[in-house]
């Protein structure tokens, strides 16, 4: 029998869904076998499911009746500005930001938008131009993007860990840049060039309440003269405070025609969805207004007059939408702060006491172990103002998860902390757990909750074929909120839109209730000789069974011997820390012995007593630091504990040196 197309698979999908439905048995049989439906999913039929995720959508269950229909219907011919500024004039006496404990009234920030798109009219930003923005979050660059949605421009926020090579590529085309005074020497180089007409500078000070803006002006001042990275005393860099002055040059019509399928934003892909590039993600009008009414009509925990925790720049899709449009769209607050750490995030969420916030695995990670070791000395917490703190980015597993709600409990919020999952290419948010659609717990991996309404998902293998609930394969989206395309990347673009679907690169399940969950990264692999694959995420889990193992990522690390060799970052629970570690790991050793395949090994262990390594930028897991690692590992041989140490290889390959620990001498080998 000749394969399916994709087009002809979806027909006798729905047509089976139309048998299930009228109870037409025969039908139900005979598209069962055109689609090569196994044994195992027929036994959804009875509940009048057809075992598709993408067909059933069975997380419609939880809206509201027409949710899907009100998602979906956005309107055709306005700008995201149109938008948003009917919002503004409706929550008029809701403040827009709040920066420092200085507040940015609705109209104080729409005539800021304005002031910013005449300034890119006088000095001639045209329509579908590309402005490149390098810096975090302040109130000018707040309304700058406005500004250029206005004038049919199109921001481009770049990633702020960009290399020098990708730096050039992505801003080939601009003419004007927008940068942060803070970040200047990183990009120094590249935005000196004559291509460049003018720079304009936005600094952290500019609409700061005094005394703070004094003090922070006079520091950062000095820290550019120390680190000989000042700007250039040159007409070419223009401050934002001179630049406003510019709008005043400008006195015609600021607001050009709606056109469909435009430019609106870029964004930068942290994810990996197709190799290690620097992506620019384009989301266009219609998809980013997609994001707001799909949004909308999931009944997000957006609250009118409530605070939102902004610290993230605008690089990722998360914060451009989840924590700057929407909260705006929905009448909310946005307490504005551009400092990133572990001991920022801390204090931002004790002072500001925001109802909603969202990070990523790692920052709650460090911050619930804050909390509770001042728990323990005494500290009392009160987060009763809580409402919707939401684990997001790389996520968590059950176990944190669980730890974290107990904390929550004991400081007044059982109820305020959720997981969600997203990606840039939908412009961000996906899934979430909403108040009456919680994880139940019921498997390994904590979930991310169910599909936004307007929002379509399906599990597929690498035949393109879809999977049944509770299998494992590639998570897919399909969503008006897709993005355009991948900035000047039309090859990287069609290998994630296929067939209407965006190719997510996750290992993911969907179970029958429409809960989705994320296993990690389809790459994160090894394969061998059978061409069968070895997901390095389920070796991590395993040794995450152990109760003396708090947290644990195995990685790569190929050697002259064997290819296949694997090393494995671990964290010590406190079990652990009082324990034999040597006989810990002869019982991993023991475990996995039993469970990974001939010629699979993981060959060392790296201990972390608190938690894995963790970028200071991105505030998620650093395996690309961790892959790099190549001392400071121990195992146990012939039942002595050895430490080891990598050595790289000119073909890219490894020799794994032991020192072999005795009582009176260390005796050092390499072992094969």
């Amino acid at each position: 029998m000749e394969r399916l197309t994709f087009e002809e698979q979806n027909y006798w999908k729905l047509k089976l869904k139309e048998a299930i439905e009228t109870g037409n048995s025969f039908e139900i049989e005979k598209i069962s076998k055109i689609l090569n439906i196994p044994e195992e999913q027929t036994k959804y039929f009875i509940n009048g499911l057809t075992g598709y995720p993408s067909i059933d959508k069975v997380w419609l269950n939880y809206y509201s009746e027409g949710a899907e229909e009100r998602a979906n219907n956005i309107p055709l011919n306005k700008t995201v500005w149109d938008v948003i500024e009917e919002k503004i004039l409706e929550y008029y006496d809701i403040p827009a930001i709040d920066y420092f404990k200085k507040q940015i009234s609705r109209p104080e920030f729409r005539d800021l938008c304005y002031v910013w798109a005449r300034t890119f009219r006088a000095m001639g930003v045209e329509e579908n131009e590309v402005v490149p923005f390098y810096g975090p979050f302040v109130p000018d660059i707040c309304a700058m993007l406005f500004g250029l949605n206005m004038i049919g421009a199109c921001p481009y926020f770049l990633k702020l860990a960009i290399n020098k090579e990708a730096l050039e590529e992505e801003t080939r085309d601009a003419k004007i840049a927008v940068v942060y005074d803070g970040k200047w020497k990183n990009v120094a180089n590249e935005f000196s060039k004559d291509k460049f007409k003018n720079i304009i500078v936005a600094t952290v000070t500019a609409d700061m309440p005094s005394p703070k803006k004094e003090i922070v002006s006079f520091l950062s001042k000095f820290e550019a003269i120390k680190n000989k990275s000042q700007i250039p005393d040159e007409e070419k860099y223009i401050w934002a405070d001179k630049a406003r002055d510019i709008s005043n040059y400008y006195t015609g019509e600021v607001k050009v025609p709606f056109q469909a399928n435009r430019s609106t934003f870029i964004t930068s892909s942290s994810g990996t969805t197709v190799g290690d590039v620097v992506k620019g993600v384009v989301a266009t009008n219609e998809s980013t207004i997609s994001q707001l009414y799909m949004a909308d009509a999931s009944d997000v925990l957006y609250f009118p007059g409530e605070k939102v925790l902004n610290h993230f720049p605008p690089t990722a899709s998360t914060s451009l939408n989840i924590l700057y449009l929407l909260p705006l769209y929905r009448g909310m607050t946005i307490m504005l702060d551009p400092r990133v750490s572990d001991k920022d995030f801390y204090n931002q969420l004790l002072t500001l006491k925001p109802q909603l916030v969202v990070n990523t695995g790692s920052a709650w990670e460090v911050f619930f172990d804050r909390v509770k070791r001042e728990m323990k000395q005494g500290k009392k917490f009160d987060f009763s103002y809580a409402r919707g703190w939401v684990v997001g980015g790389e996520g968590t597993d059950v176990n944190k998860f669980l730890k974290y709600k107990q904390i929550m409990t004991l400081a007044g919020a059982p109820d305020a902390l959720a997981s969600a999952y997203g990606l840039s290419e939908v412009f961000s948010a996906e899934a979430t757990e909403k108040s009456d659609a919680r994880c139940d717990f019921s498997k390994k991996i904590m979930s991310v909750g169910i599909p936004y309404a307007g929002i379509n998902v399906g599990i597929f293998d690498k035949e393109d074929n879809e999977l049944s609930y509770n299998q494992r394969g590639e998570l897919r989206i399909q969503s008006k909120s897709a993005m355009k395309e991948y900035y000047n990347k039309p090859k990287l673009t069609n290998e994630v839109k296929v067939n209407g679907w965006i190719k997510t690169g996750d290992l993911a399940e969907i179970d029958e209730r429409g809960f989705q969950y994320i296993w990690g990264r389809v790459k994160d692999s090894i394969k061998l000789s059978n061409n069968t694959e070895i997901y390095l995420f389920d070796i991590a889990n395993k040794i995450k069974e152990n109760d003396f193992i708090d947290d644990a990522i195995v990685l790569s690390m190929p050697t002259e011997e064997n290819d296949n060799n694997l090393v494995a970052h671990i964290v010590w629970n406190d079990q652990a820390l009082l324990g034999d570690k040597k006989n810990y790991i002869e019982i991993m050793n023991e475990q996995l012995r039993g469970f990974l395949p001939n010629g699979v090994e993981v060959s060392a262990y790296s201990s972390h007593d608190t938690m894995l390594p963790y970028s200071p930028t991105t505030l998620k897991k650093d395996k690309n630091k961790m892959s790099k690692q190549t001392k400071g590992y121990v195992q146990v041989v012939d039942g002595k504990l050895n430490n080891i140490e990598f050595i790289l290889n000119e073909n890219g390959k490894y020799s794994q040196k032991c020192a072999i620990i005795e009582k009176d001498k260390i005796r050092s080998l390499f072992r094969k």
